[in-house]
């Protein structure tokens, strides 16, 4: 997966819905076959910035980028990094890393799946780089950037919504980047193994360990699904 570091470049800010849908979670706890979830990747987008790097507007390049990918990018790293300051630096970073790195781009990959890789690497970076208990953000912090519930979890209103962030807080940040890669990102088993470094059978197989997992806790949070 490529990746690069970020430094210096535009300031970045970013607008637009997230995009794409999520697995439901399975309806017993024992470990169940999924559909795919819907990709996110935005081929349009992905080739009209291609497009604007080969003709040399890499600035242009990167603001389809930003309209296209980056709320689900800022909503993921919250999620990860359960801090709204860091998930908007985060994003900050994941944008520069791009901006640098795109005329490098080799198209092994989606552009999603790349940006993907970047953001779960500097989320990674500040949970290891402090160690002391996550701040957990406000709900409404949570609401401005996902937008709607996510739905691969399918919840809704106000009490559901934070029973699920109570429980992904509960989940270590490299399970929950993954888990959060598959049902919210829409990555594959594939993308997410190229991206952690660990086999697609592995991935896999974590996931369906943790999905019953938190199927319990939303449980225990009096969410009846």
């Amino acid at each position: 997966m490529e990746d690069s570091s970020a430094a210096g470049g535009p300031t970045i800010r970013s607008d637009g819905p997230p995009r794409g849908e999520g697995p439901p979670i399975p309806e017993t706890d024992q470990p169940q076959p999924w559909q795919a979830p819907r990709s996110r990747a935005d081929r349009v987008a992905e080739q009209a910035a291609l497009d604007c790097v080969e003709q040399g507007r890499k600035a242009e390049a990167l603001k389809i980028l930003m309209v296209a990918y980056g709320r689900p990018i800022t909503a993921f790293s919250l999620r990860v990094v359960r801090n709204p300051e860091v998930a908007k630096d985060i994003h900050q970073q994941v944008f520069l890393a791009a901006f640098q790195g795109i005329d490098k781009f080799q198209r092994r990959s989606t552009l999603w799946s790349w940006l993907c890789g970047i953001a779960y690497h500097r989320c990674l970076d500040e949970v290891r780089r402090d160690r002391r208990a996550a701040v957990t953000a406000d709900l409404d912090a949570f609401t401005a950037l996902a937008g709607q519930p996510d739905p691969a979890i399918d919840v809704d209103g106000v009490a559901k919504r934070r029973a699920l962030e109570n429980c992904l807080g509960k989940l270590s940040a490299a399970v929950r980047s993954q888990l959060l890669m598959r049902c919210f990102l829409g990555l594959s088993y594939v993308e997410i193994g190229e991206t952690t470094g660990d086999s697609h059978g592995t991935v896999q197989v974590r996931m369906s360990r943790v999905l019953p997992r938190l199927r319990r806790c939303l449980r225990g949070e009096g969410v009846a699904r």
